[in-house]
């Protein structure tokens, strides 16, 4: 396909999205889609609220300020609850067939 043609129907094509950006609920989508960004990569809800109490990651750290630590574990336990317990496998590794080792994912279920 060429540069500057996309084709409308690739996946991996980026789409912009636009949001509400102002009040409690824009924060809360916020917070939401940085918890299952992570909890869908295997990271657990103590990791996750880690991420939110580090200055450096500045979307979850300002969504820890706004909507307080309660919220926040609220909105990872829900998120939790609905993806379930993925975590990286780190005691299994698939090989591939020219000889890499990959992590493995594993589910909670």
């Amino acid at each position: 396909m060429p540069y500057q043609d996309p084709d409308p129907t690739d996946p991996m094509t980026l789409h912009g999205v636009e949001v509400e950006a102002q009040g409690v609920e824009a924060m809360v989508d916020m917070a939401v889609c940085f918890i299952e960004e992570y909890a869908r990569a295997g990271f657990d809800a103590d990791r996750i609220m880690r991420m939110f109490h580090t200055r450096s990651y500045a979307g979850p750290a300002l969504a820890l300020r706004t909507l307080g630590e309660r919220r926040i574990r609220e909105l990872i336990a829900d998120e939790i609850a609905i993806r379930g317990s993925r975590r990286l496998g780190r005691e299994r590794l698939a090989t591939t067939s020219a000889g890499i080792e990959l992590p493995v994912l594993e589910t909670g279920g």
